[in-house]
């Protein structure tokens, strides 16, 4: 799809964002989601094989 075929479009998303868990915290995992006004904000997660979930 390029950029010339969103014309017209109307796409609402809705972001939701729980509490991070005691495991979450104690991995001192970042969260990637961030609200500005109505803009939502997403960061690239990093990940690394040895640390964080690994599903």
């Amino acid at each position: 799809m390029d950029e010339n075929s969103l014309t017209g479009s109307n796409v609402k998303v809705a972001v939701r964002v729980r509490p991070m868990n005691r495991r979450e915290k104690d991995l001192k995992t970042k969260c990637v989601v961030e609200m500005e006004g109505n803009q939502t904000v997403l960061y690239s997660a990093v990940t690394s094989a040895n640390k964080g979930d690994p599903r």
